[in-house]
């Protein structure tokens, strides 16, 4: 069993595991109540298990090998899926938005009992166990996918926590504790997607690493025995790691032999210096008399 939920694929499928109780626990409620604020987080941890289905197959996905179609591997499909996560949290925080402002002029009593309150408790802590569980995985393996499920959960313990405290509020005659808890449970989704949808659009877009790191390789690129200039220094970030190519120039005198030594001294050098260097391609070229 516990092999199942191994490495990053198993990662998702907990996290497809997880949604399938926390809906089952929610619908309930929201059955139970007529609570705006309970169908939000119930509709948002549908998109969650949708988000983990994404996850899961986009994961899949980005450890394919390369082939004749994808000659730089299928990483980006990791981000992909982080994306179509984001898009159904949005699309639904703006559902639930549109529905609160209608409830704010007509407020109606629910029925709230503490068996609701117990379970909506229940939901609170299971999504204090996932997030940490995800944020660890998604650390490890440098997975923005897990970091988005990990984004979601940590959003919906706030989410879950302001439901409870709307289901008490609604329980003691204060009619505005739903839409008010609904509304949060928007907000919190939309900051979500902001936050994580732009780490995730960085990637697909190929942004470089930081002024410091690239300052840091031109250091090392300079001060490196064999190397006279070097030129078109470029850089990228993908899955928690930089991708360097460089045209670096040196005596022509050299044999090739020797010139690719140097070159492979070099990629070393950065990799030790910078540990998030997962690959650097160096074009040696002779060096202008």
């Amino acid at each position: 069993m516990a092999r199942f939920f191994d490495g990053e694929e198993g990662a998702a499928k907990l996290i497809i595991a997880a949604n399938v109780f926390l809906i089952g626990s929610k619908l309930a409620v929201a059955l139970l109540t007529g609570s705006l604020a309970v169908l939000a987080v119930l509709l948002d941890s549908i998109f969650d298990m949708m988000g983990g289905i994404f996850a899961y197959f986009g994961i899949r996905k980005a450890h394919e090998p390369p082939d004749d179609s994808h000659h730089y591997g299928h990483l980006k499909f990791n981000s992909l899926a982080s994306i179509a996560q984001l898009a159904l949290i949005f699309i639904t925080a703006l559902i639930i938005l549109y529905e609160a402002v209608r409830r704010f002029g007509a407020p109606a009593p629910l029925m709230v009992t503490p068996f609701d309150l117990g379970l909506m408790g229940i939901t609170i802590v299971i999504d204090i166990f996932m997030a940490s569980y995800l944020t660890r995985k998604a650390r490890k393996y440098s997975s923005t996918a897990l970091e988005a499920s990990a984004g979601n959960y940590t959003s919906d313990i706030f989410q879950n926590s302001a439901v409870l405290v709307g289901l008490f509020g609604m329980s003691n005659g204060f009619l505005l504790a739903d839409p008010i808890a609904a509304t949060l449970v928007a907000l919190l989704m939309l900051r979500v997607v902001f936050n994580v949808g732009r780490k995730s659009v960085i990637e697909l877009t190929d942004a470089g690493p930081s002024p410091a790191t690239i300052a840091k390789i031109e250091r090392l690129i300079r001060a490196h025995k064999g190397v006279k200039s070097f030129h078109k220094l470029r850089a990228r970030c993908f899955s928690g790691h930089s991708y360097i190519d460089v045209h670096v120039q040196m005596n022509p005198t050299l044999s090739l032999a020797k010139a690719h030594a140097i070159a492979e001294t070099l990629k070393q050098k950065i990799f030790r210096e910078i540990p998030d260097v997962k690959e650097v391609l160096i074009h040696e070229e002779p060096a202008e008399k």
